[in-house]
């Protein structure tokens, strides 16, 4: 099946030695992928970078697509472990129908898990080139689906949109919520496509504790204020609805 990367067992060595190898090589292929794209990395540009020789790669991962689509698998599966906690808070809270302050609180508790998760899990900052040219449409075709259909991620962008469509007072699959959710989660997009941009621009040379709690703050206040307002427009559309219905003449 297409996206889906050959996981062998190691018979010479041990398995424990095998996964070491086997993680090695994707640690080294992340960062080359991310720097050179994925026409520019050689496969034994990876194993010299990963201490093994260049029939290890074959061994493990068949050809250098099967190397890229194992390295996008570790990212989701970091990704996943991360994140499922909030995913799981903001699924029991639209299961119960919790209020708007809640669902905003959830909403923002999940922007700030992935701000924390770009910046400080280990290794992501090698993995920022490489999503960024993942999400620009380079390498292999299926990589984008194992990354973009992962199980979790479809709960996450699944509870994300249900949410500001439970604010706006409309469906979650409609087009506008879509886009505005999108919006909403995208303020984190800069910063994980163009770092050196916006290092750049504010004049940091890293994101420290400090600077990652400013970041965290501004976004989330941006965040809380557009929801917000997506619940004041609800309540005004509510309002003018019963206005309407109340005001009408009684049938004769």
């Amino acid at each position: 099946m297409a996206g889906v990367v050959r996981h062998r067992h190691v018979v010479e060595g041990g398995y424990a030695r095998g996964e070491e190898t086997r993680a090695r090589i994707v640690i080294a292929a992340l960062k080359l992928f991310g720097e050179r794209g994925f026409e520019g990395a050689s496969t034994r540009d990876i194993a010299t970078a990963a201490g093994v020789n260049a029939p290890a790669l074959q061994y493990y991962f068949d050809n250098k697509e099967g190397v890229y689509l194992a390295c996008v698998e570790h990212i989701v599966a970091r990704l996943s472990e991360y994140l499922l906690a909030v995913t799981e808070q903001g699924e029991q809270a639209l299961a119960r129908d919790a209020d708007d302050e809640e669902l905003i609180e959830v909403f923002c508790a999940i922007q700030g898990r992935l701000a924390e998760f770009m910046f400080t899990a280990k290794d992501t900052a090698d993995w920022r080139l490489f999503i960024a040219r993942l999400q620009s449409g380079e390498g292999p075709p299926a990589s984008f689906e194992v990354f973009h259909q992962g199980h979790l991620k479809k709960r996450l962008s699944a509870v994300t949109s249900t949410i500001v469509g439970r604010l706006r007072g409309c469906p979650a699959d409609e087009e506008e919520t879509l886009i505005r959710t999108m919006t909403l989660t995208g303020q984190l997009t800069v910063f994980q496509c163009a770092p050196r941009s916006f290092l750049a621009r504010l004049n940091w040379d890293a994101v420290d504790a400090r600077r990652l709690a400013l970041l965290k703050r501004v976004i989330r206040e941006q965040t809380e204020a557009l929801l917000r307002w997506m619940v004041a427009c609800r309540e005004a559309g509510e309002q003018r609805r019963t206005v309407r219905s109340t005001s009408k003449p009684p049938r004769r």
